[in-house]
């Protein structure tokens, strides 16, 4: 039972780790295609997470 508990719990941790990686890469999609609009330089680097 406890087993079974911990890697449901395992299971939960590593979907909201790779939600949390697809969001991050979408909102850093959008600012890239934003900033390619602007024609200027941002003075804040895009920082992605590694799959």
């Amino acid at each position: 039972m406890v087993i079974q508990r911990l890697e449901m719990c395992i299971g939960m941790v590593k979907l909201f780790i790779e939600f949390v990686v697809v969001f991050v890469e979408a909102v850093g999609t959008v600012i890239s295609q934003n900033d390619s609009d602007r024609d200027h330089v941002s003075t804040l680097p895009y920082i992605g997470l590694l799959p």
